[in-house]
């Protein structure tokens, strides 16, 4: 049987990297960890967990959720979020004797289990899902809705960004945001729109689809209107659209504007960009896990569990 010694070896990082990963106990990047993802499945690698959930043996049949927009989303930039926590879904599944299923959000069948990936379902989706099953959405959460999520901290990161700035001396910070009716976008607009609040200052802000709009009006009117200290994008496939822009009108980044993203995909570090990183593989296992819990009958009281996300500076930004 395959040993973590061999993951590594076959991996070509270290045992505490591979021991990092499988425990969610330290930084490992992305671009690692899908590295690992695939050594684990090649060389079948089995983690041990506790002895109550070795003793499970029963198979349970889960439906991971997704909408067709995530579906078609999964093998672009703009969907590498998505496609990590598939990946870590899928991973770890088998630990748990969790047999997945791909279920279409629209297409509603019995499972024992659920995990509804993204914001796209409605209030009236979760509480079908929920009638039929256990349900744990990812990266969503419906307010008021008595069901367990799992999320980043997103209003957390954009009050540690407008607070820094601030300490800087850097009022003018303007947030580019995409369509609110997504959770994930309304968390962080509402923590950056909160914190320009509480300190006097006009929050400012522009929302952006980045599947179908153009940032250049976008950032034409920021330009044309403002003097921008900062522009906190909502993700970095935004914010790295607004550099490119910034760049080409002869802007100097970070001396003239900062730019900073939100999730940490493989291209902001390519491109020397400020964001804030979400371990978005940490998020599919926590949801697996949490997931378990709910089918075996351990901490049922529903909970919504906010991963937090961690600032990484690089060039786009003072």
């Amino acid at each position: 049987m395959p040993t973590i010694k061999d993951v590594a070896q076959k991996a070509g990082v270290s045992i505490a990297t591979v021991s990092r990963f499988l425990n969610g106990s330290g930084y490992v990047s992305e671009e690692v960890k899908l590295k690992l993802i695939q050594v684990i499945n090649e060389l079948g690698y089995k983690r041990k967990y506790t002895a109550h959930i070795l003793a499970s043996r029963k198979k349970r049949k889960v439906a991971m959720v997704i909408s067709e927009r995530i579906k078609q989303l999964l093998n672009t930039d703009i969907g590498y979020f998505y496609k990590v926590i598939v990946e870590s879904i899928q991973q770890n599944a088998e630990t748990f004797h969790f047999e997945i299923s791909l279920l279409d959000l629209r297409r509603v069948e019995k499972f024992d289990g659920y995990l509804l990936i993204g914001s796209d379902a409605l209030e009236q989706d979760v509480q079908e899902y929920k009638r039929l099953g256990k349900v744990v959405l990812v990266d969503h959460h419906v307010e008021g809705l008595m069901v367990d999520s799992v999320v980043s901290a997103g209003a957390d990161a954009a009050t540690f960004l407008v607070n820094r700035f601030l300490e800087m001396g850097k009022k003018r910070i303007i947030h580019v945001h995409g369509p609110l009716k997504y959770y994930g976008f309304r968390d962080r607009y509402q923590g950056y729109v909160n914190t320009m609040q509480k300190y006097g200052l006009l929050p400012i802000t522009f929302e952006y689809d980045d599947l179908h709009d153009d940032i250049e009006p976008v950032v034409k009117k920021i330009l044309a209107n403002y003097e921008p200290d900062v522009i906190f994008c909502s993700n970095d496939v935004i914010a790295l659209r607004v550099m490119e822009k910034l760049k080409a009108f002869g802007y100097e980044i970070p001396k003239k504007i900062s730019v900073v993203g939100f999730d940490d995909i493989p291209e902001a570090e390519r491109l020397g960009l400020t964001t804030f990183h979400v371990d978005k593989y940490e998020m599919g296992v926590t949801a697996v896990r949490r997931l378990y819990d709910l089918l075996v009958g351990h901490n049922v009281q529903p909970r919504k569990i906010c991963l937090h996300a961690y600032f990484v500076k690089r060039n786009s930004s003072l």
